[in-house]
């Protein structure tokens, strides 16, 4: 008769190991994800679905719930749980709801900013973040001189799981439609700020190069949002400069001023927006903008209800009651659903209280990055972001979203 004897102590060994390995090799992965999220960012909407999905589940296989009592110190996120609270009351409380569910998936994308907090990555996963973003982007603005002087057309044509369609280049500069390209060279252009001021030698003729680079595809595009940031942005950096009595305040004001110029003068681009902004201040010509009336017709539909005013008139309500109220949004594209105007759009669906939440998050937001070294330029991606949230509903629009997340997250933990 054969005698076995059991070891429980082997058995715990063999299986600490392997909760060890299983450990190293989700932390690995999910590293390596991070990273490639932000190269996929600016070139595929469709890789970075997949790479949110794959850190999604990354999270949840990690197990390591431990770490959500972090998260009660985060005032952000009361403001952002009291937004989705008062976005899901309105579903239920709204006379329209025809896009509610168009509101909610758009919205998802910020659920994510919670999960980034809790992921324990490597320091270096979020310096290797913003290579991999500004590498993507490098890529996307090439494509977009290339298409410019007319070397891409047969790419569109045979490539069109990647790119869009010829008949669409004007649209479609790059990898994004032509605005949402503008915000992510200007989000870059920032980043790109900071890293002058940290390297030296060689490097920093080759991030000046970038930079030229980037200031030309972000003008001579049609795009006008990024643009704006970017001016507002180096006016704030010129001020602050001055007032540390800096002597790069005067380089910085005479290569905006030079910038702007020579934009004017050789981008058609910039001169027609310039022009176009100019007529319509001088003329009544504002009334037949699109951007103007939705503004208006929202404003007035606000202040024809007060009393809806502090709870809103529901999710995903604003185009229903605007072909309800007036006649002419009946023949306006249907794929209108907001005013273009991320605070008029949550002040009409969810009202005041939404209104005030939507500003103590980004207030928080603000406040979080206080103590970086790099604190003006991170909390310029902060006002960037707010300041774009005026000329269209950006909380909305997935790609710009993620984008200000990511580099919001690493904001946060880049050192």
């Amino acid at each position: 008769m054969i005698k076995i004897y059991c070891k429980p102590c082997q058995f715990s060994v063999i299986a600490l190991n392997t909760n060890k390995f299983y450990q190293i090799l989700i932390n690995r992965i999910k590293n390596y994800s991070f990273v490639l999220l932000g190269f996929s960012i600016p070139i595929s909407i469709s890789l970075t679905y997949i790479i949110l999905f794959l850190l999604l589940a990354l999270f949840v296989l990690d197990r390591d719930y431990q770490k959500i009592k972090f998260l009660k110190k985060e005032k952000w996120l009361l403001a952002l749980l009291l937004i989705f609270v008062l976005y899901i009351l309105g579903s239920i409380d709204g006379q329209f709801s025809s896009n509610t569910k168009e509101v909610f998936k758009r919205l998802s994308v910020w659920l994510f900013l919670p999960i980034f907090f809790l992921m324990d990555l490597k320091k270096e996963s979020y310096s290797k973040g913003i290579f991999a973003f500004l590498t993507s982007v490098f890529f996307m603005v090439i494509m977009s001189v290339f298409n410019q002087f007319g070397l891409t057309a047969h790419i569109f044509e045979y490539l069109p799981f990647l790119f869009k369609s010829s008949q669409l280049l004007e649209l479609y500069p790059s990898t994004h439609l032509y605005n949402y390209h503008n915000v992510l060279i200007s989000f870059s252009l920032i980043i790109c700020f900071y890293l002058a001021k940290k390297l030296a030698g060689p490097k920093i003729y080759l991030l000046i190069l970038f930079i030229i680079l980037l200031v030309f595809s972000l003008f001579s595009e049609a795009g006008r949002a990024g643009q704006i940031v970017f001016i507002l942005f180096l006016t704030f950096y010129s001020i602050d400069l001055a007032i540390k009595k800096k002597r790069e305040s005067i380089y910085m004001i005479f290569f905006l001023i030079v910038t702007i110029l020579i934009s004017y003068n050789h981008s058609p681009n910039f001169n027609y927006r310039v022009n176009e902004l100019v007529l319509k201040f001088q003329s009544a010509e504002k009334n037949n903008d699109h951007r103007y009336n939705f503004w208006k017709s929202t404003l007035n539909k606000i202040c024809e209800k007060p009393a809806k005013n502090l709870i809103g008139h529901g999710t995903g309500s604003w185009r229903s009651e605007m072909n309800e109220s007036f006649d002419y949004f009946n023949s306006i594209d249907e794929n209108h659903i907001t005013p273009h105007n991320n605070y008029l759009y949550i002040l009409f669906e969810i009202g005041i209280l939404g209104f005030i939440a939507l500003s103590y998050f980004f207030y928080t937001m603000y406040y979080k990055l206080k103590t970086k070294a790099h604190e003006f330029f991170s909390r310029n991606l902060v006002v960037s972001y707010t300041a774009l949230m005026l000329f269209d509903s950006y909380m909305v629009i997935f790609i710009i979203s993620i984008a200000y997340i990511y580099l919001f997250i690493i904001s946060v933990y880049y050192e």
